[in-house]
C-alpha cells in the first residue's frame, strides 16, 4: 500500500531516527524530512516549526510516519485532525524502529495495514490498538475500503461495527453487480437472503440513489459505474454534468458509483470532460478507433460517427471496454451533441 500511489512522507528530528528514515527507504518510495543539520543527501528540511510544517504535510501525503515521541507528534498533529474519511494515515515509530504504532486513520486511511507492512519489513512490531482488529472482526470501515466504496453515514458506520464486534447477527445485501465470493467476513455477517428477526442491521453494497432501507442500515456505494461519453468538440463542462446528472437521476445510480468515463482517443483533451472527472474525482479512459473497431458489430453503428471518427460508435463500445466487458444499464442515449451508456463493471474481490 505504500508504493508510488500513496504519497509517503517520514518525518525524524534525531540522527538516530535518520538511519531507520533510511532503512524505511530502502522498502519503500517514501519522502524524508528532517532538521537541517542531519540532510546528508536528498532529505528535505522541516521549515519553520514541527506543528506548522505538519500541514503542509496532511495537505501533501496520504500517509505520514513520524518517528518520534507519540506525545509530540498527538500534540503537533492535533490542529488539522478533521475525520477519518479525510485524514491521512500518520503512524509513529520510535528511533530504532523497535515498535510502529498505527495512530489515525487505522481503517479508512490504512494505517493499520501500512503499520504491518512496515514492522514486516524493518523488523519491528506492529501495534495496533482498534478493537475490530484486535479481536479479529470486519468493520464497515474496513470493509468499505476494501471493497473501495464510500460510506453514506458515518455514524450508522459506527453503530453497526460496534454491534458487530458485540456479536449481533448482521446482513450484507449486494444491491450492486458485484461478487464477494472471496471475502472472509466475520462469522457473524451473514449474507442477505431473507428477512430474518434475529439481524440487527444491513451493510447494503450498492450504486443506486435510492435504496430500500432501515433506519440503523448503512450504505455503502460501491464505484463499478463507467460512463461511455461521446460530444461536440467544445461542449462545456457544465453540459456534460447537467446530462450526466440528469441520467444518473433517471437510472437511480449514485454519482458516488461512478468509477470512470470513458470515450475515443481524439477526445482526450476535450476540457469539458476533463473537468468533469477532476470535480468527481474519476479515471478518464481512451481508446483509439482501431481498437474500438472490434466491438462495432456488438452495438448500433451510425455511419455518420464512422465516417467523422473512424468508428461507427463511442459511448457504447469506450463504456463497454473501459467496463471490462460488464454489464450494461442504459442504451445510447443522445442529447445537444452528446451520446452517454452507462455501465456497470462486475468486481470480484478478496478481503
Amino acid at each position: 500500500m505504500m508504493d508510488n500511489i500513496d504519497k509517503c512522507a517520514v518525518i525524524t528530528l534525531s540522527r538516530e531516527g535518520l538511519n531507520t528514515a533510511h532503512r524505511i527507504r530502502n522498502n519503500f518510495e517514501v519522502d524524508i524530512y528532517t532538521l537541517e543539520k542531519y540532510i546528508v543527501s536528498d532529505e528535505k528540511p522541516i521549515i519553520n516549526s514541527l506543528e506548522a510544517f505538519s500541514r503542509f504535510l496532511f495537505d501533501e501525503y496520504e500517509t505520514l510516519i513520524y518517528i518520534m515521541s507519540t506525545g509530540i507528534v498527538v500534540r503537533v498533529i492535533a490542529p488539522y485532525i478533521e475525520h477519518k474519511s479525510v485524514d491521512p494515515a500518520v503512524i509513529v515509530m520510535d528511533g530504532k524502529g523497535q515498535y510502529v504504532i498505527s495512530l489515525l486513520s487505522g481503517h479508512l486511511g490504512g494505517a493499520n495495514e501500512k503499520t504491518r507492512q512496515l514492522a514486516k519489513k524493518i523488523g519491528g512490531q506492529a501495534v495496533i490498538t482498534t478493537t475490530s482488529d484486535v479481536l479479529g472482526k470486519t468493520a464497515v470501515d474496513t470493509l468499505a475500503l476494501a471493497l473501495d466504496c464510500s460510506i453514506h453515514s458515518f455514524k450508522n458506520a459506527k453503530e453497526v461495527t460496534a454491534a458487530i464486534i458485540d456479536q449481533k447477527k448482521i446482513a450484507i445485501r449486494l444491491d450492486a453487480y458485484i461478487n464477494l465470493d472471496n471475502v472472509n467476513l466475520s462469522d457473524n455477517i451473514v449474507l442477505e437472503k431473507e428477512e430474518s428477526q434475529d439481524i440487527l442491521a444491513s451493510i447494503i453494497v450498492t450504486n443506486k440513489n435510492v435504496v430500500k432501507k432501515q433506519s440503523q442500515d448503512v450504505v455503502l456505494f460501491t464505484k463499478n459505474i463507467v460512463l461511455g461519453i461521446g460530444c461536440r468538440k467544445g461542449t462545456s463542462f457544465e453540459d456534460i454534468e447537467k446530462y450526466v446528472l440528469e441520467k444518473l437521476k433517471h437510472h437511480n445510480i449514485n454519482s458516488k458509483s461512478i468509477r470512470k468515463v470513458a470515450t475515443i482517443d481524439i477526445k482526450k483533451d476535450e476540457q469539458g470532460l476533463i473537468a468533469f472527472c477532476q470535480k468527481y474525482k474519476v479515471g478518464f479512459v481512451t481508446y483509439s478507433a482501431e481498437e474500438m473497431e472490434k466491438y462495432e458489430e456488438l452495438f448500433t453503428k451510425s455511419d455518420f460517427v464512422k465516417k467523422t471518427v473512424g468508428v461507427s460508435s463511442v459511448c457504447e463500445i469506450s463504456g463497454y471496454m473501459a467496463s471490462n466487458m460488464g454489464r450494461k444499464i442504459s442504451e445510447k442515449e443522445c442529447k445537444d451533441g452528446m451520446t452517454l451508456s452507462i455501465w456497470e463493471e462486475k468486481k470480484c474481490y478478496t478481503l
